[in-house]
């Protein structure tokens, strides 16, 4: 089993500005059942995000206490069970300063898995659904829906331990409550260190002047190759290795793109955080407006799409077949 320990707290603020309540559990969650589940949905939905966040703990924050407290339970100076107790009244301390209601369920989790450590943080909210019970009356009962989250943090201990790394923290806010998020982050401690969209672009304008060295079928079989195998690590929590993606495209000569990266980057890197939007525009066009969406593929460009910057035209040579048939039937009734 991956789970190390794992243990549930919760706080809760019924009425703005009011007091918050800290429930505390004195145990341990055995990991077996259904928290193993809870956070198996819980991880994947963290690693599958594209609103991760990249980065440490903030130097200029030196009275933040969790990077000592965690190093404790490193050292097993401190038990699980009251770094967690303290993990979370530091959470409260955090929210006190804010005046929104609130009511969430922290699950904290250590996981060993292959020799790596992670810490993982997720503040659980909970969803009202209709039942209907035995006495056929309906009621409401909440419930937790393992895809969503409010926020959440991991912590990644052998990146940790590597000097000058920078990326061994990510964190997700959820969209919504600024107050709420800016607490949250205040309470990691955490500053970003990337700048996923910019260090995306570099890389993707690397990659166009790479495939530009290619004939247009190799160029465009590249360009998806590297698109799908940077959206599949993202998806999977993994920042993008260099030498491993050049081996992908090429066995015969695994060092020839990672080479050409290497020389084309100001700062190079062996491996890069990508920023899935970017990618996915790289090779797919799209755009909307009030009465008008469109999207097409890269690979149509100049074959079945022909835009004219200068009048703004776009010209679509061959469209699909459901939406010619339905601007046949229009024709017909006009």
């Amino acid at each position: 089993m991956s789970i190390k320990n794992s243990i549930i707290h919760a706080l809760k603020r019924t009425v703005d500005g009011g007091e918050i309540s800290i429930q505390t559990r004195e145990t341990e969650i055995p990991p077996e059942g259904p928290i193993v589940s809870l956070f198996t949905q819980l991880k994947q939905s963290f690693q599958r995000s594209a609103q991760r966040q990249y980065g440490l703990f903030d130097p200029q924050q030196s009275d933040n206490p969790l990077p000592g407290w965690l190093k404790q339970y490193e050292k097993e100076s401190m038990s699980f069970l009251n770094v967690s107790k303290k993990i979370t009244e530091h959470l409260k301390t955090k929210l006190e300063e804010i005046k929104e209601g609130l009511s969430a369920h922290i699950l904290i989790v250590t996981e060993e898995l292959l020799e790596e450590k992670q810490l993982y943080i997720f503040w659980i909210n909970h969803t009202e659904a209709q039942y209907i019970d035995s006495e056929l009356d309906v009621d409401i009962i909440e419930y937790i829906d393992g895809s969503k989250f409010q926020f959440a943090l991991k912590l990644d201990f052998n990146q940790w331990q590597v000097e000058n790394w920078q990326q061994y923290l990510s964190v997700i806010t959820a969209r919504g409550s600024k107050d709420l998020a800016h607490a949250f982050l205040q309470f990691c401690g955490f500053v970003s260190s990337v700048n996923l969209q910019e260090q995306t672009n570099e890389f993707l304008s690397i990659v166009d002047e790479y495939t530009q060295t290619l004939t247009p079928e190799e160029s465009k079989q590249y360009k998806t190759k590297i698109v799908d195998y940077c959206v599949e690590q993202d998806m999977q929590g993994n920042a993008v290795n260099i030498k491993d993606l050049s081996e992908e495209l090429n066995a015969n000569d695994p060092e020839h793109f990672s080479t050409f990266v290497k020389e084309k980057q100001e700062d190079p890197k062996e491996e890069i955080y990508a920023h899935r939007n970017s990618l996915k525009k790289f090779v797919r066009f799209y755009g909307r407006e009030k009465d008008l969406s469109i999207s097409f593929s890269s690979d149509m460009m100049g074959d079945n799409v022909i835009f004219n910057p200068e009048s703004g035209e776009l010209i679509l040579k061959s469209i699909p077949k459901a939406l010619q048939q339905q601007l046949a039937k229009y024709l017909k009734q006009d």
